[in-house]
């Protein structure tokens, strides 16, 4: 796959990759405008229900910071950046992308991370 057909997000994912293969973590973090939180957990509950179901997601997480109730961060773990890459071309996907926009405070901010594993 080259970089000319990767969703825009998978392609700036693959720079942070660097060449890299395999699985990858990404953690999202996103702010909502006061009181706008619960519209924010409304938007996802059907993206959250069909990633999990994508092959080549391990984790999909939504998960809300207790004292700052208006920050989120989704946890999500990717088998590589394919899998990646078709999730976010899928239309539940871009559904959410439009309905997050009046309700976040600022652009998402993503983090991506490598797993290691013990070797035996």
């Amino acid at each position: 796959m080259t970089a000319a057909e990767l969703h825009p997000l998978a392609a700036e994912v693959a720079v942070q990759l660097g060449g890299q293969t395999g699985p990858f973590l990404m953690l999202v973090g996103m702010q909502t405008h006061v009181g706008r939180s619960s519209d924010l957990v409304q938007a996802f509950l059907e993206p959250l229900a069909e990633t999990v179901q994508e092959q080549g997601n391990f984790t999909y997480r939504l998960v809300q910071d207790l004292n700052q109730p208006e920050k989120f961060l989704v946890i999500e773990h990717w088998q590589d950046l394919a899998a990646l890459d078709s999730h976010l071309k899928q239309p539940y996907l871009e559904r959410l992308l439009q309905n997050l926009e009046p309700v976040l405070y600022e652009a998402p901010t993503v983090t991506v991370m490598r797993e290691y594993f013990p070797t035996t």
